[in-house]
């Protein structure tokens, strides 16, 4: 997919070198809010660019994700049903020759529906569908997970713990495969500190590796108006203690975006970010399916060190392990 991605998108590095850092395209930091799948940390993208040594970056980010997902099938039940909110805080600092650390820390709430009615309206004004909303109550918090033996997730009032911690490294590669604004390779462990019993931790390890590039589009190496980003990568780890038997131990993802580059301050981004499921195991497709999560957004730089990301995530409407409706929101500082 990657490969696809970036033979048939070919860019000119001397471009990208001339236009500087502000023209090189910086994905969405979006993330997939299903509380079950969640509990694996994927993994958000930096971008393509490497901190140079003692420079740094402090992402805060809030996402925000409205639920209506269920099923029945084999003796399973899940129920997903409210809101997940997750704050995060990400630094990275550059240091040696091409490398930076990465630290990802995080809060997750889960929450009774306070967006129902207006994501009714927002689906109503754009066309989009309802699912089940009109004929479910709204504000409320139900998230299940039942099997022949036993309930094993029974939530149904707010929940609020801080969520796993994530360290890694990356490196930019001297010689990347492909022509275009360099290729970094980025590592992610993910340790158990978030509370299982809340659904803000997996009560496991789980080690991300993915590749991230980006360039401008084929028409545009000389104005660099249209951008791409593209990563792919692997998650190894263990499965949550809360849902025995179904979970596995690896996620493939990725993710594209092409980003219109309206100034030197001021973008557009489309993105899709997928992943597979790791609970293949299980019969309900809000665990079973593959994620595909669209991301419709931009960002302003507002000052040379700081800049505000904002983007609305929807599923693609036709698998149902991604979040019905989301809302991305992060501040970037240069330190």
């Amino acid at each position: 997919m990657c490969a696809l991605v970036l033979s048939v998108f070919w860019s000119g590095a001397a471009a990208a070198e001339e236009a500087g850092e502000r023209s090189v395209a910086t994905p969405l930091r979006i993330v997939n809010l299903n509380p079950f799948h969640m509990l694996y940390g994927v993994p958000s993208s930096f971008g393509a660019p490497v901190l140079a040594p003692g420079s740094s970056e402090l992402i805060a980010s809030t996402d925000i994700a409205s639920h209506l997902r269920g099923g029945v099938s084999g003796g399973e039940i899940v129920a997903i049903d409210g809101e997940t909110y997750r704050q995060a805080l990400s630094l990275r600092q550059g240091f040696g020759d091409g490398w930076e650390y990465l630290l990802d820390l995080s809060l997750v709430s889960h929450r009774p529906g306070s967006l129902d009615s207006f994501i009714e309206e927002w689906h109503r004004a754009f066309g989009l569908p309802q699912g089940d909303r009109l004929e479910t109550p709204r504000d409320r918090l139900t998230l299940i997970y039942a099997d022949s033996d036993r309930t094993h997730v029974d939530i149904d009032s707010t929940v609020s713990s801080f969520g796993d911690v994530s360290l890694g490294v990356g490196y930019a590669l001297r010689s990347p495969p492909f022509s275009n604004d360099g290729m970094a390779i980025r590592t992610m462990v993910k340790l158990p500190t978030g509370d299982e019993d809340d659904l803000a931790g997996s009560g496991g390890f789980s080690v991300s590796a993915w590749a991230e590039t980006s360039g401008a589009l084929s028409a545009s190496t000389t104005s660099r108006e249209w951008l791409y980003s593209a990563a792919l990568g692997l998650l190894v780890g263990e499965a949550p203690p809360t849902l025995p038997g179904i979970g596995g131990r690896f996620i493939a993802f990725g993710r594209f975006g092409v980003t219109w580059q309206l100034s030197a301050d001021f973008n557009l981004t489309t993105q899709v970010d997928v992943h597979s499921s790791p609970y293949g195991a299980s019969a309900v497709s809000p665990l079973s399916d593959p994620v595909v999560m669209i991301g419709l957004g931009g960002s302003w730089r507002f000052s040379e060190d700081m800049t505000l990301e904002i983007a609305v995530t929807e599923d693609d409407g036709t698998f149902h392990a991604a979040p019905d409706t989301g809302l991305h929101v992060a501040l970037r500082w240069r330190l």
